[in-house]
């Protein structure tokens, strides 16, 4: 059944106020909720907002950590190489002592369960942004179930799509206090390379076209089935390229000796700030079972790149037919359809991905999505000024 969630309008977006944001999340080494946070205090620090963070810093937060150091955002770093929960507890309890925030603003499964008790704890009012669930094995599925126990407590909770919003208010989360905030796109500062420097990075050549699949190798974003799709396209001596690491890594490279590409996919493992080499491809290829809104497909738009992806989650959100190709999730044939005309048809796949950059441009501006934020917290600590 549908369900109704606070978006707010722009008549509610008023102008931004002096406020003090604490920051908490446990970063991968990469992922769309990294560019997504990263993307909310640059934006939260702009609008004059008091931003800080608190980074439970397992071994792969170094790329992180580096990127908040060169926006300035200053941040606190609890070291938890072995998840001690006690020590990530007390870490936030001390940043949220020496800074006092109005609202500590949680990402992740350990953010939100150990950021709830330490806010209730300082009667601090709090948020979580749920950025999606990546189901898996027993054990994701069962700290996912424990990050739902710790959203129904809090104060606010951002869903970055509406099919999320209404999964979460299934699962019991209070929904007067579901708000849909759909992730933006901050254009990088730094220069972003041209196709032949992006190629150059991968070590792809210049002269075969180019598939590429940015992502976790795992289940929820279905690599096995961009693989099925792309042997199904019956592209001459296209290639294949993923960008992303994950334990179904394996399988995949097995997979694709077994279909006789080995030669034409190439794994090129975990890349920093992937935006930088989507310029590489002729298409970008999301084929996931489940997704948020993906920051990936955002950076394609902005990178001019034409897309094929499944229309799960709030993809339809960002995307239609006019902007690129959508199927259903799990339909590799249809998939490979999509690759195939993406790839044969230079100037209807220009059309889409120039389509797709001013509905970038016009509907996921940061300004709009830092202003939700900046509402939101308003609303949270009663303050109107």
């Amino acid at each position: 059944m549908a369900q109704n969630f606070h978006q707010p309008t722009s008549n509610e977006i008023t102008a931004p106020m002096s406020l003090r944001i604490l920051q908490v999340l446990a970063p991968p080494r990469v992922g769309g909720s990294n560019s997504a946070v990263l993307g909310l205090v640059a934006g939260l620090q702009r609008a004059d907002c008091s931003v800080a963070a608190v980074v439970l810093a397992g071994p792969d937060a170094g790329p992180f950590l580096k990127r908040l150091e060169a926006l300035g955002i200053p941040f606190d770093v609890v070291h938890s190489p072995g998840r001690n929960y006690l020590r990530d507890l007390r870490g936030i309890r001390r940043s949220i002592h020496s800074w006092r925030p109005n609202v500590l603003h949680t990402h992740g499964y350990r953010a939100d369960m150990l950021g709830l008790m330490a806010a209730h704890g300082a009667q601090t009012p709090s948020v979580a942004t749920a950025h999606g669930f990546t189901f898996g094995g027993w054990r994701n599925r069962l700290y996912e179930r424990l990050q739902v126990v710790a959203l129904r407590r809090h104060d606010a909770v951002i869903a970055v799509s509406k099919p999320l919003a209404e999964d979460l208010a299934r699962r019991g989360v209070p929904q007067e206090r579901l708000v849909i905030c759909r992730n933006a796109w901050s254009p990088p500062t730094a220069q972003v390379p041209t196709r032949g420097e992006a190629r150059a990075i991968l070590g792809l050549p210049l002269e075969r076209q180019v598939i590429g699949w940015v992502g976790r190798l795992a289940w929820v974003k279905a690599p096995a089935v961009a693989l099925e799709s792309f042997a199904a396209s019956a592209n001459g001596d296209a290639i294949l390229s993923f960008v992303g690491d994950g334990p179904d890594r394996p399988a995949l490279e097995t997979a694709a000796k077994r279909l006789g590409l080995a030669e034409r996919v190439r794994f090129h493992g975990l890349v920093p700030d992937a935006w930088r080499v989507l310029k590489a491809f002729d298409a970008v290829l999301l084929s996931s079972h489940s997704e948020g809104t993906p920051m990936i497909l955002l950076e394609a738009m902005h990178a001019g790149v034409p897309i094929v992806s499944t229309a799960v989650g709030g993809v339809p959100d960002l995307l239609d037919d006019r902007s690129a190709w959508l199927v259903p999730s799990g339909d590799s044939g249809r998939l490979g359809v999509a690759i195939a005309e993406a790839l044969r048809d230079r100037g209807a796949a220009d059309v889409r991905a120039a389509a797709a950059r001013v509905r970038l441009e016009t509907d996921f501006a940061p300004e709009r999505w830092v202003a939700q934020h900046m509402d939101l917290y308003r609303r949270l600590t009663g303050r109107t000024d």
